[in-house]
């Protein structure tokens, strides 16, 4: 989980986020609620309204405003970092998208310093059948690769996933779900990242310690 990642304002109502190489915005979903923990602010915790980015790589979080007080605007959830997900329909309140996602901090990981970050997703308006079936879609990916590079199946070097095309234009659309998909990208290609995302050397290996995936304040 990284605070603040470099964010482009086009011409949507929101800032949509500056993707990496062969990284593809899946969907945006607003009307989203968000609480998280652990955090290095004053109150160590962040709760507010906006919109969710799904892309291959990550989940991101855009606020409708940024915190006045420790400036947060948007956080990154990488896919590979997410532990302990699960999509909670309580009988009161609205569904829900829980779980855990390790600090991207320099002595974050399971093996440093700081406990992984405690999320909440909270889906205000509509319900999650696109959402939710493109999001396990891209997060079983991840998980396969991380299990065929434990079992020594696959080298340590990770290479990005490529783009999901067939899954987008096949992707089922609820009609009840709000979420835009996004057939094209919504940036155009000057406006992406340089860097790929950064891995640490052990990414794959049980207790592996991650490293920050640069992402710009």
């Amino acid at each position: 989980m990284a605070a603040n990642p470099a964010l482009i304002q086009n011409d949507s109502v929101h800032p949509v986020p500056a993707p990496f190489p062969q990284e593809v915005i899946a969907l945006s979903r607003g009307c989203i609620d968000i609480s998280l923990d652990n955090l290095r602010t004053r109150s160590g915790k962040w709760a507010t309204r906006g919109t969710v980015f799904l892309t291959n790589l990550r989940l991101v979080f855009v606020a409708n405003k940024a915190d006045p007080v420790s400036g947060l605007a948007a956080f990154d959830l990488p896919l590979p970092f997410i532990k302990a997900d699960k999509f909670n329909q309580p009988i009161f309140g609205c569904n829900n998208l829980s779980g855990q996602c390790w600090p991207l901090a320099a002595d974050g990981g399971p093996n440093g310093n700081h406990p992984p970050h405690n999320f909440i997703l909270y889906f205000k308006e509509g319900g999650v059948g696109t959402f939710l079936p493109l999001y396990f879609r891209f997060l079983q990916y991840h998980r396969a690769l991380q299990g065929r590079q434990q079992s020594g199946a696959q080298s340590a070097s990770r290479p990005a996933p490529s783009a999901p095309a067939l899954s987008l234009s096949q992707a089922f659309v609820d009609p009840n779900d709000p979420s835009q998909l996004f057939l094209a990208s919504p940036v155009k290609d000057e406006q992406r990242l340089t860097e790929q995302p950064k891995y640490a050397a052990d990414y794959g290996k049980a207790e592996a310690q991650y490293q920050d995936m640069n992402s710009r304040p």
